[in-house]
């Protein structure tokens, strides 16, 4: 079955929240859109997710009351020994940088589930498909088409690929720059792998068990091992109807496992001892979960008491990767998201990165929707030059961050102790300044009113076709 659009479509690939945000905003911006999901339905995996500088955008689109409903804003980050004695402390309130005085808004932390709900449910069920898995691609010089799995196509005047960090939309994007000679060489290799991870969100929990979840503010619990190369993360989590959960992440450091492992039985046949494992089973995450679950937690009791309180089948393995590609864009298709920057989730980056990215995209095709092949690419280089560069510094900060978590010895400890405790804080001020000098609006919606202290007086311009509109509106009126 074959469908054809009336007029310019953008097809958007990946119903993640770099998707899920750019088809909201072309709900709200009035340009033709379908999305396809591979899934079955949305997936509810993933753990805890920290939304920096981008509270503007939420309110700009009517879901900041809703994202801070199932949200609690960023207080801090504890970094602990597996004694849980803490090894310093990044504060984003006093006695620190207080986020929300100085810049008008903190950083909400929301489970990632919930966040994927609440964009899904402002997208029209008939523009939002599922179970269409992407196998094919063909584009030229008047429009892109997607052959599904199902034997289903679609055709559209742009593709955008958000679907992920193993991206369909990038491999049949890759292989016609490779057949075509123009494919980067550092594009062709492998992902930087490090680390295996495994995450999960709890049901409701006990604040009477859990004093630490009545707290107002989320306060990150980082538990570093000393007796084994991984870390343990805590961050608690509000929803309205259930109460007070806790997102939750085990990493481990692969390279600093293989090395205290080797010599070991060579046949041993763990797999989440073998490096890089790919294996996403229930069992692979239970290996993992089983090596830190009778560690004490630093939210009470021990940390098999969250993964019990956790329904298993939220609970996933993957693999942390990280690579920023050169290539985002070819003819009428274009990458966003994990698909052309895909970070490790240290910095707490992944999501922010790809609802700006998608804030950007957006802002460009409401201008003017591109129809010519020509058009095509300057819309596809203004959006790179816009955004390539905080996506190359997004990956690098997430790579020194997951180092900085993990290295293990004498010179890990004095770096942690220096981060976390002597910097002082005008130093850090600045730093935090500088990430918030810059923060651009979507320009088709009526702007906000930056409130804090720091007023950097840099954002973008409202659209001009918007504004016109909006005269327009006004006299008829």
């Amino acid at each position: 079955m074959t469908e054809k659009n009336s007029g310019p479509t953008v097809l958007i690939v990946g119903a993640g929240t770099g998707g899920l945000m750019l088809a909201l905003l072309c709900e709200k911006g009035n340009i033709p859109y379908q999305v396809f999901e591979k899934s079955r339905a949305l997936r509810p995996l993933g753990s805890a997710i920290a939304l920096n500088k981008i509270s503007h955008v939420f309110e700009q689109v009517g879901i900041m009351d809703e994202v801070e409903a199932y949200s609690k804003s960023f207080g801090g980050l504890h970094l602990l020994d597996q004694d849980l004695h803490c090894q310093g402390t990044f504060y984003a309130r006093y006695p620190g940088v207080p986020q929300r005085e100085t810049y008008g808004y903190t950083s909400p932390v929301m489970a990632r589930p919930d966040l994927i709900r609440i964009l899904a449910s402002r997208i029209p069920t008939e523009k939002l498909h599922f179970n269409k898995r992407v196998i094919a691609t063909h584009q030229d010089d008047t429009q892109v088409t997607i052959t599904c799995a199902d034997n289903t196509t679609y055709s559209g005047t742009i593709l955008v690929g958000t679907d992920g960090a193993y991206s369909s939309i990038r491999q049949n994007m890759f292989k016609e720059l490779e057949a075509k000679g123009l494919m980067h060489t550092c594009d062709a290799e492998p992902m930087h792998s490090d680390y295996d991870c495994v995450v999960g969100v709890t049901g409701p929990m006990d604040t009477e068990k859990y004093p630490l979840l009545k707290e107002e503010l989320c306060e990150f619990k980082i538990v570093m091992g000393k007796t084994l190369p991984m870390t343990w993360w805590f961050m608690p989590l509000m929803d309205p109807e259930l109460g007070p959960r806790v997102g939750w992440m085990i990493t481990k450091d692969n390279t600093a496992w293989n090395k205290m492992n080797k010599g070991n039985n060579s046949n041993n046949d763990d797999k989440s001892t073998q490096g890089s494992s790919s294996d996403w089973s229930a069992n692979a995450a239970k290996e993992m979960c089983d090596l830190v679950k009778d560690m004490p937690c630093p939210l009470g009791g021990v940390v098999g008491d969250i993964f019990d309180k956790t329904p298993k089948e939220q609970i996933t393995k993957v693999v942390l990767e990280d690579k920023f590609y050169q290539s985002w864009y070819h003819g009428r298709t274009v990458l966003l998201g994990d698909a052309c920057h895909k970070m490790l989730p240290f910095g707490g980056m992944g999501a922010s990165m790809a609802i700006m990215s998608a804030v950007a995209l957006a802002n460009i095709l409401y201008e003017d929707l591109p129809t010519t092949q020509e058009e095509v690419t300057k819309a596809f280089k203004e959006y790179y030059n816009e955004r390539s560069g905080w996506g190359q510094q997004s990956v690098d900060g997430s790579r020194k961050t997951g180092y900085f978590m993990h290295k293990q010895g004498f010179l890990g400890n004095m770096i942690r102790r220096i981060g976390l405790n002597w910097i002082p804080t005008w130093l850090i001020k600045m730093g935090t300044n500088a990430y918030n000098e810059y923060r651009p609006h979507i320009v088709f919606l009526p702007f906000t009113t930056f409130k804090g202290t720091y007023q950097s007086g840099r954002t973008n311009t409202p659209s001009e076709r918007w504004l016109a509109s909006q005269n327009h509106t006004a006299v008829a009126i």
